[in-house]
């Protein structure tokens, strides 16, 4: 009766932790895990222009694409890395130790209009938001890159993008300006948001001191 008894008991274990195994072989990676080696500009260095613009490697959209994908859509901030100035992506999350900064989400009303929308420090943190122009660019200075210029003098470089279920995208664009006047570039994660999370992020706004 004993002999059984431990039988039962040791099938019961290995049942067990075949049971955690089989889980944990289900765990599913994180959207940082699935766009490391873009993050990463695929294991080499981020690219300095002459005038000092950072970009990655490969990547890009077709604009036909883009208008599919990219327009009429919402786009959440999922995370942001900074690029150091040897073209390196930081390992630590840009925003989670940056005090009084927050990343933009997005919404591309057509193929040529962008609306950015930010909180405001000196709004009381209030959500606001503001319109650009853009156009798109396949072939960005003889080079295959897919880089969107706004009218405010800044870019994105699109790097990456999947559809699905939940469709993302990745980007290198400018985060700041530095003390010692130099801007400060980053690569980021965007994924698109669902249609509730849209509504719920347009009537937000505030209009009190809109700039």
């Amino acid at each position: 009766m004993k002999t059984i008894k431990s039988f039962i008991g040791l099938a019961f274990v290995l049942f067990a932790s075949f049971f955690v195994v089989s889980c944990n072989d289900e765990v599913e990676e994180t959207l940082e895990q699935q766009w490391a080696s873009v993050l990463d500009n695929h294991d080499s260095n981020y690219d300095y222009s002459d005038d000092g613009k950072s970009f990655g490697d490969g990547g890009g959209i077709s604009k036909e694409n883009f208008d599919k994908v990219f327009v009429g859509h919402g786009w959440k901030h999922y995370g942001t890395w900074e690029i150091d100035k040897y073209g390196k992506r930081l390992p630590l999350e840009y925003y989670h130790n940056t005090i009084g900064v927050s990343p933009d989400n997005y919404y591309f009303d057509s193929n040529t209009k962008l609306t950015i929308y930010y909180r405001s420090n000196t709004a009381g943190n209030a959500i606001k938001k503001s319109e650009v122009a853009y156009t798109f660019n396949r072939k960005y200075k003889g080079t295959s890159r897919t880089v969107l210029l706004l009218d405010d003098k800044k870019y994105i470089q699109i790097t990456g993008w999947t559809r699905g279920e939940q469709p993302s995208f990745c980007m290198v664009h400018p985060l700041g300006v530095k003390s010692n006047g130099e801007t400060l570039y980053g690569v980021s994660i965007y994924v698109q948001m669902t249609d509730t999370e849209l509504k719920s992020m347009q009537e937000s706004v505030s209009y009190l001191y809109q700039a």
